[in-house]
């Protein structure tokens, strides 16, 4: 197993816990219906849900699909998806452990691939959305759904330096342009593509990953110096109502 894997299972040890906390928003109901608005779902689809975390968005799909398959790379966030899907009774769910990077599956095995929120930890994100294109049939949907980071290379650069002091697993969210690019070099049709810019606490985006206190002080130090006239941080901070707040702009996008 590479280095990086490893990091990634160590990392979301200790993020499965408070994964499906609906105060965040991974699992904010809002934004998952925004994802699923643009999916088309029907009752003899079958779907893979790569790099599923604990499975939110696969609960999400499975009343509408006959069969979703939740791939991981970590044991805990499978352990902890088991449970949450028994304690919902949902019975159409079924976790893998395994790369995204090789998926486990044969070719044209599925109608619907979707990745939600984790291109950001892969090495090589190219790999993972070709795999995800050779595990769909003919005629599938294929949905990527992450966050994107600024355009402009300083702020990119600064934005991602953020997210690996806060989290080592992060390698680096893509630019929404670099997203589309990656659609239409693997010959995928864009169906949709949109974004949405979305507001999140810094102490508990700094909590869900048990961010040391020296580097959670640097990081607030350095968005607090950004908002009385300091350098950009690229994470666009902000107060509301006292407390620290910055955005994460998710973007969709949908292919066949």
């Amino acid at each position: 197993m590479s280095d990086h894997n490893e990091q990634v299972i160590h990392q979301f040890k200790k993020q499965a816990q408070g994964f499906s906390n609906k105060n965040l928003s991974l699992s904010n109901d809002q934004y998952i219906q925004w994802i699923l608005s643009s999916i088309p779902l029907n009752k003899s689809h079958s779907v893979l849900d790569v790099a599923a975390g604990t499975g939110i968005v696969s609960r999400a799909m499975a009343p509408f699909v006959s069969q979703v398959t939740s791939l991981d790379l970590s044991p805990d966030m499978i352990r902890q998806g088991n449970q949450e899907n028994k304690q919902h009774q949902i019975s159409n769910i079924q976790f893998v452990q395994g790369s995204a990077e090789n998926l486990p599956f044969e070719d044209d095995s599925f109608d619907i691939v979707v990745c939600r929120l984790a291109f950001h930890h892969f090495t090589d994100p190219y790999k993972v959305f070709r795999e995800m294109v050779r595990c769909g049939k003919r005629g599938s949907t294929i949905a990527v759904i992450d966050m994107i980071s600024p355009k402009e290379s300083e702020l990119n650069q600064s934005y991602n330096q953020y997210e690996i002091l806060r989290d080592p697993s992060h390698v680096k969210a893509l630019t929404r342009e670099e997203l589309i690019n990656m659609y239409k070099t693997s010959g995928i049709s864009i169906l949709s593509s949109e974004a949405l810019q979305v507001e999140k606490s810094v102490e508990d985006w700094l909590a869900l990953t048990k961010t040391d206190d020296d580097t959670s002080s640097r990081i607030v130090g350095d968005l607090k110096n950004e908002l009385s006239g300091g350098k950009e941080t690229g994470l666009f901070p902000f107060y509301k109502e006292d407390e620290l707040m910055f955005y994460h702009t998710y973007f969709k996008i949908i292919g066949k």
